[in-house]
């Protein structure tokens, strides 16, 4: 997964519209670079094999599959300038996935370039509340929020009121609790009411009476709440994961799909479920790629009465 292609802001505030308390997105894009594997019965050498490219929407989000020749990945050094070479030519109009071992390969310069980036590294807004979506509902919602260190406390703070409107949107109306975690609130301050001064989190209270709480960390008498009813997202790059004080059996939303804080996790907290925003798009790119392969081999086939196909000769061997 890649997010070096980031939105403007501009763009950003409108890419969704509010309807009978629900979310509308426009369509969303995606990049998605695979080794396309050696086929049998392949007429072609592996050297006169070049990328393909096929395009796939499910109405909410178009993919674009890159195919890659396996010979590629034996010369990593020019793996990078073969890739660049396609997206001058084929500009990537949203995210940018690359499957394990092409990112593997490029690993080093995707590094360096979500470092030039700092917190802008993290995928869009849609991707993001798309993952929590399709989760199962846990009433308490608590939020690491994305920071800064160029932004003071009170722009940070509508900073990231504009992402939670963004991420949240209307899909408020069944929690009883909802904590930001913000950096922009200082530690010892401990907890205090967002309500006001912040539309967004006023328009919550005054729909549902859910007070919006934020703290600069989270408390570790959190630890003693009821099991099973927490869902934590955290959206803060360079903020640890607050292992200690998460409640039991709590489902943890990694958006940065950081290694380390999957480790620390699965280490110090077996309860806590783990999932990160790259597991999804890994699972979400491979099933609409594998839809779609398996449509172009049931094309070349001819259906029986009996109502299973005849394979090519091709196929056959």
């Amino acid at each position: 997964m890649d997010a070096s292609r980031p939105m403007p802001p501009a763009l950003r505030e409108c890419r969704y519209t509010r309807r009978a308390g629900c979310i509308r997105w426009s369509m969303e894009y995606l990049d998605a670079y695979l080794i396309e594997e050696k086929k049998k019965g392949l007429a072609l050498p592996p050297f006169f094999r070049r990328p393909r490219r096929f395009a796939d929407n499910d109405g909410e989000v178009e993919i674009s599959f890159v195919l890659l020749p396996s010979r590629w990945l034996k010369r990593p050094g020019r793996l990078k300038q073969r890739i660049a070479r396609l997206q001058r030519r084929f500009p990537p109009r949203g995210l940018v996935w690359y499957e394990d071992r092409l990112r593997d390969a490029l690993e080093p310069a995707l590094s360096r370039e979500q470092t030039r980036m700092g917190e802008q590294a993290l995928p869009e807004s849609f991707w993001m509340a798309r993952f929590y979506r399709e989760q199962p509902f846990r009433e308490n919602l608590i939020v690491l929020l994305p920071g800064s260190s160029e932004d003071g406390p009170e722009r940070l703070l509508l900073r990231q009121e504009r992402w939670m409107r963004e991420f949240l949107g209307e899909d408020y109306g069944r929690l009883n609790g909802l904590l930001l975690v913000s950096d922009a609130i200082p530690e010892s301050a401990g907890s205090l009411s967002l309500t006001d001064g912040h539309s967004y989190y006023r328009h919550i209270y005054q729909d549902t009476g859910l007070p919006v709480i934020g703290a600069g960390r989270l408390p570790e008498y959190f630890r003693k709440k009821a099991p099973g009813r927490t869902i934590c997202v955290d959206a803060g790059a360079r903020r640890e994961a607050p292992v200690c004080c998460l409640p039991g059996e709590t489902i943890y939303l990694d958006m940065t799909s950081d290694a380390e804080k999957e480790r620390l996790l699965y280490a110090k907290r077996r309860d806590v479920c783990y999932r990160s925003l790259r597991m999804y798009l890994d699972t979400f790119v491979r099933k609409r790629y594998n839809t779609n392969r398996c449509k172009s081999e049931g094309r070349g086939r001819r259906q029986l009465p009996s109502g299973g196909f005849m394979m090519k000769e091709q196929e056959r061997e």
